[in-house]
């Protein structure tokens, strides 16, 4: 198949596009999405003893034409003659706005040159928040006008359906004048024939399970707000989202920590651990090594390892709700006794090391086990250097 020469190829184009002349307009307007409405209208739904559609109201920039003022008296006395019966009534108030724009080029965009009829197929919103800003200011002036007329405003339902429902092609100023409208109609039922929606979740009330739902709150089928974790609270209310099923939580939809010392209790593996504490990652308290080392038959701490006192030390007072036990040990060398002693003396001096460095004696204690607890092989040198040491233990 051969190609077009380039000349009739933009001849045809220009051709097509013509055709669409009268009609361009509609391409960025949006027909096709949805109307958005500020609030549901439940007029909309339900069987009715009667309904009255009056005239459209329109404006001449942002008031009321004097024809559409004078139809406000005629849906007035229409109100008023169903005010003495039984009946409800509601009014829906739906207002409409011609496709507008805020660009300042605004007729180098209407302009008949193919260029801009092309910008114009590809810009389908033109401001559709503009559009919607505007019919809302429509119905609510049209609203306020009948409630300064005698309406009942708890009788009225405002909607806001923008650019999305022209009465016109917006390619004239007739036209465009045409879409800027407000549609009123009376609506007469008796309460249960009308399908009503209080909480505005989009669920009617015969079938929400949970009528007072707040405003924007997403809901399922049965108009209840969503649990996504199913954890028993709600999204909008849960301040841990995303909690595994079957954990218990409390009332913002968190794990519970019943001691409060920040790991919850399915992490925590030693749960009573007094409030304020700093735990590990498991939720168990604080361990801290004191490796201190000493001669042989000698209590003394070798300069060496004095580092360590004054780390432990630091860490005590960082950490003041433990209290620390030391303990020392000895290798086998000597009488059981004398290493006996030889240990309780090794802790005793940790101890008072540890005091000169600010820690409360009341928060110390210290004992001796001699050989009886060894941690390497009492046969070699390295075994036995290893065995004469002090250990501490953390407690509450």
């Amino acid at each position: 198949m051969k190609r077009l020469p380039m000349k009739l190829f933009i001849l045809t184009m220009i051709f097509a596009l013509s055709s669409f002349g009268g009609i361009y307009d509609y391409n960025y307007s949006s027909l096709e999405q949805e109307s958005t409405t500020t609030e549901r209208n439940p007029l909309m739904y339900g069987d009715f003893d009667k309904i009255i559609r009056f005239k459209a109201l329109h404006f001449n920039e942002n008031n009321l034409t004097e024809a559409s003022y004078k139809e406000l008296d005629t849906i007035v006395k229409s109100v008023n003659e169903y005010k003495v019966d039984e009946k409800k009534l509601g009014v829906s108030i739906i207002a409409y706005t011609q496709a507008v724009t805020d660009d300042k080029n605004e007729e180098a965009i209407a302009s008949k040159t193919y260029a801009n009829k092309i910008q114009n197929w590809f810009r389908k919103d033109l401001d559709k928040n503009t559009s919607e800003h505007i019919s809302e200011a429509f119905a609510a002036d049209v609203q306020k006008l009948l409630i300064e007329k005698g309406i009942d405003k708890n009788m009225t339902v405002l909607e806001v359906g923008g650019a999305n429902n022209p009465a016109y092609s917006d390619a004239t100023s007739e036209g465009r004048a045409l879409s800027n409208r407000v549609m009123v109609a009376l609506y007469v039922y008796t309460p249960e024939d009308i399908e009503v929606d209080s909480d505005g979740d989009g669920v009617f009330d015969k079938r929400d399970a949970c009528p007072e739902t707040p405003k924007g709150v997403r809901v399922d089928l049965k108009g209840c707000p969503l649990d996504t974790d199913g954890d028993g609270v709600y999204d909008y209310k849960d301040q841990c989202p995303g909690t595994s099923k079957g954990i218990e939580v409390n009332n913002d939809g968190c794990p519970l920590d019943s001691d409060g010392d920040g790991v919850y209790d399915y992490k925590d593996q030693c749960p009573g651990t007094p409030k304020s504490f700093k735990v590990d990652l498991n939720g168990c308290p604080l361990s801290k090594k004191l490796m201190l080392t000493f001669e042989s038959r000698s209590y003394n701490i070798n300069d060496a390892s004095y580092a360590e006192v004054e780390e432990f030390a630091t860490f005590l007072k960082e950490n003041p709700q433990y209290k620390a036990e030391i303990v020392g040990h000895t290798d086998s060398v000597g009488k059981k006794e004398y290493n006996m002693t030889l240990s309780q003396g090794r802790a005793n001096s940790a101890k008072k090391a540890l005091i000169k460095e600010g820690v409360a004696a009341s928060r110390l204690k210290s004992r001796g086990r001699g050989e009886l607890e060894p941690i390497a092989n009492n046969r070699t040198p390295e075994g036995r250097q290893a065995n004469r040491r002090i250990e501490v233990k953390l407690f509450y």
